[in-house]
């Protein structure tokens, strides 16, 4: 069941990702994919195109983050170490936001980094609560499992 969550997860994050239009598919429910084979890879690593200080951007990226932090615990129901969901978690926004140049988006280098916000902070808090400051003394039951 726990890897079925993940796989359900992480075809929703595709979908949201490799969707056309996303403002369609929230609003409508309109799943439509388009293919380009010949995607302009240079636009990956721009850095300049981006509306900084618009609130829409940012709240926007705020959920790339909060997405991928839900995926990280959902991984770590899974695997059980946070060393690898860091690396699965980071691996899969490399391969979304590089999918989204074939699927007509714009896949971007800054997005992975985004992206890769809400896995860190998943796993911070996962090895946090692994110092000895944050477990509740003499307690047997931890919010998170002993062994990440």
């Amino acid at each position: 069941m726990k890897v079925l969550a993940v796989f359900l997860f992480s075809l929703l994050i595709f979908i949201l990702t490799c969707t056309k239009n996303v403002h369609d598919l929230i609003l409508y429910q309109q799943v439509y994919f388009q293919w380009n084979d010949q995607p302009d890879v240079s636009k990956f690593f721009v850095f300049t195109d981006y509306p900084f200080h618009s609130s829409t951007y940012v709240f926007q990226k705020m959920g790339h983050g909060m997405f991928f932090f839900l995926f990280s615990f959902l991984l770590s129901r899974v695997t059980y170490s946070y060393k690898v969901v860091l690396a699965l978690g980071v691996s899969y926004a490399l391969v979304t936001e590089i999918a989204q140049l074939f699927f007509t988006r714009t896949g971007c280098l800054l997005d992975v980094f985004y992206d890769s916000i809400g896995v860190l902070s998943y796993c911070s808090l996962i090895l946090m609560t692994k110092l000895p400051y944050f477990r509740q003394v003499g307690s047997k039951r931890t919010i998170f499992r002993k062994h990440l």
